[in-house]
């Protein structure tokens, strides 16, 4: 119980951080965005290890974090850029494919599901995908949604930050995270200035964008530990679940409409998760 309210932890401040970037991610420019919600992890991070006054464990395990770092970058960059060109209520749910690699990881390691627990993944994949799918405007072809590509991206550098992370989360799950969060940035900083955007950015949307990072940042952490307590393969699903929560409060806040099939999606998604948690 205690890895899938951790999991359920993580989606919820995953959706949360989701919501908030794809409002700032048509406003300010990715690599900016990325750059200072990174920024707003690592200093939260590294508050609370002052707080904790406990050293960086020696273990060779936690470098897996530092891929836990490239997997963000490559995620994140590809979810912010598929955010400023789609809208929230596509992109999000594809990114949430992420989930196939940590449940196909989790079962070739020998994790063994009940069958009720892996109908519940069935359905609840099912159901993000479904959320996902947009109709054609009439007399228009079927095409890919915008920002598709780049959400595809985005779940495969989730993908394998939920895959590595599960390595290195049972040295210390915290600093596992700090690790992740730090790589990123030191990674993303390089391009920044190589690229460079523009850094400044209105003090109106600070508050904002330090709520991404930090968001961000305690459901990594949240994921992290999850992964300590219970399977990969059942944590990972819950944990990717978040596209919910980013559509609920993208049709609540900003009117986005929710067609009879996406809501037929949300309660697939919910009646999996409480398949996967009832064993």
């Amino acid at each position: 119980m205690i890895a899938l309210s951790l999991a359920f932890l993580a989606c919820l401040c995953w959706g949360g951080s989701s919501f908030l970037a794809g409002i700032k991610s048509k406003i300010i420019p990715v690599l900016t965005l990325l750059l200072f919600s990174s920024i707003a992890s690592v200093v939260m991070f590294a508050f609370i290890l002052v707080i904790r006054s406990e050293p960086m464990p020696k273990d060779p395990n936690l470098l897996y974090a530092v891929l836990g770092g490239v997997g963000s970058v490559l995620g994140l960059f590809c979810f912010y850029r598929g955010l400023s060109q789609g809208a929230i209520s596509i992109v999000v749910p594809v990114s949430g494919l992420c989930v196939l690699l940590p449940v196909i990881s989790g079962l070739v390691q020998g994790e063994v599901l009940h069958p009720l627990q892996a109908f519940g993944i069935i359905i609840a994949v099912a159901g993000g995908m479904l959320v996902s799918w947009e109709r054609p405007a009439r007399g228009r072809p079927n095409q890919l949604a915008k920002g598709f590509i780049p959400a595809l991206g985005a779940a495969l550098g989730f993908g394998l930050f939920y895959v590595v992370m599960d390595l290195a989360g049972p040295v210390d799950a915290l600093w596992a995270a700090t690790v992740s969060r730090t790589s990123l940035l030191l990674l993303i900083t390089p391009a920044f200035f190589y690229v460079r955007p523009p850094l400044k950015i209105k003090a109106t949307h600070i508050p904002a964008v330090s709520a991404i990072g930090m968001l961000e940042a305690l459901a990594a952490f949240a994921y992290t530990a999850a992964t300590t307590k219970g399977l990969l393969s059942l944590v990972s699903v819950i944990s990717s679940l978040y596209p919910g929560v980013s559509i609920l409060l993208a049709a609540l806040i900003l009117k986005e409409r929710l067609r009879t099939y996406q809501f037929a999606a949300v309660i697939l998604i919910f009646l999996g998760v409480s398949l996967i948690s009832a064993f």
